[in-house]
């Protein structure tokens, strides 16, 4: 069987339906598990990797470091 069109046709079989627990669109029939949540794990799946930790409060009061600041034109000097 070649790589191209051919092989396409046996995307037919549904692997992932909607998850009791998160609601996405993630598990999977044959491993009886959803992808998202772990579900029907007790705990949440949760990884440190899959979410950006960064403080919403911080970001409001944090200088941009990596944009130079504005300075005066060439022909209008400030003094």
């Amino acid at each position: 069987m070649s790589k191209g069109t051919p092989s396409f046709g046996k995307h037919h079989t549904i692997t992932h339906i909607r998850c009791q627990r998160c609601g996405r669109h993630s598990y999977h029939i044959k491993k009886q598990q959803c992808s998202a949540c772990g579900y029907p794990r007790p705990k949440i799946r949760d990884e440190g990797w899959r979410w950006k930790k960064w403080n919403k409060s911080v970001r409001k009061t944090k200088k941009v470091l990596h944009m130079k600041p504005k300075t005066a034109r060439m022909g209008k000097r400030i003094k």
